[in-house]
């Protein structure tokens, strides 16, 4: 979807692209072809030669911050497919809902596997981890994740962009909860942790908290199942907005 994307040169509209494709223009590489020969289906300008030049360059190097500052944020989804290998998935539990309320769990899932940060244990250990990518994805995340993590890490350096899937699936007309989201397309939990919810997350710290190993190990079980099924609902988004513009990711 990426290389096939011309919203990052100044002047293309969603109309405009569309008119590219339509025309043919469906990469970078087709666009420098009719650029030169002049058989563009719009006016040229002088400037986007460079530019296509630079995002073939630039994609090669894996820089996503060239294209996260040209492209609008609205649009920062399409970058998910050519950068999904440095995306990280990212979920939190907590006390509570207020902002005195504390963070007790970060799980975090990349490249297929779960990484879980645990107060008390190495919460201390997550912004390193987290400067390394470079793409996060949440569900709600400015809401919710994101002014816990604030709050508790003053100076946290986030990936450089930021991907909501929430944001993404009210584009597919999905309203509601992640897990409500989820039984709706079928992305079915495992038991027992099915039916789980925010507050029995609550209560297994606090048993936790008393000596009870075992709701440590239930609480990150729940965590895991949340950030693993935010992995699919973004795949799901990814791929449905791709067809909504007839690609394909």
């Amino acid at each position: 979807m990426l290389e096939a994307t011309f919203l990052h040169l100044k002047g293309i509209t969603p109309v405009l692209e569309r008119k590219l494709w339509e025309a043919g223009v469906q990469s970078w590489q087709d666009f420098l072809v009719r650029y030169q020969n002049g058989t563009l289906p719009i006016p040229a300008r002088p400037e986007w030669l460079h530019l296509v030049r630079q995002s073939i360059l630039q994609l090669e190097r894996g820089n996503i911050h060239f294209f996260a500052q040209l492209l609008p944020a609205n649009e920062h989804w399409r970058l998910y497919g050519a950068f999904r290998n440095g995306a990280v998935f990212l979920d939190i539990e907590t006390t509570g809902l207020g902002e005195r309320d504390r963070i007790t769990v970060v799980g975090l899932f990349y490249d297929d596997r779960y990484e879980a940060f645990v107060d008390g244990l190495n919460l201390s250990q997550l912004p390193a981890t987290l400067s390394s990518f470079a793409i996060l994805i949440t569900f709600n995340g400015e809401g919710f994740d994101l002014p816990f993590l604030r709050r508790m890490f003053p100076n946290l350096s986030l990936p450089p962009v930021h991907l909501d899937v929430r944001a993404l699936l009210k584009r597919l007309h999905l309203y509601g909860s992640q897990k409500a989201i989820e039984e709706r397309l079928g992305f079915v939990r495992r038991e027992p942790l099915r039916g789980m919810t925010g507050a029995d997350a609550v209560v297994l710290w606090e048993a936790y908290l008393r000596g009870e190993a075992e709701a440590l190990s239930r609480l990150l079980d729940y965590n895991r199942e949340d950030v693993t099924k935010l992995h699919d609902l973004m795949e799901y988004a990814y791929r449905e907005l791709c067809r909504e513009l007839g690609w394909w990711g």
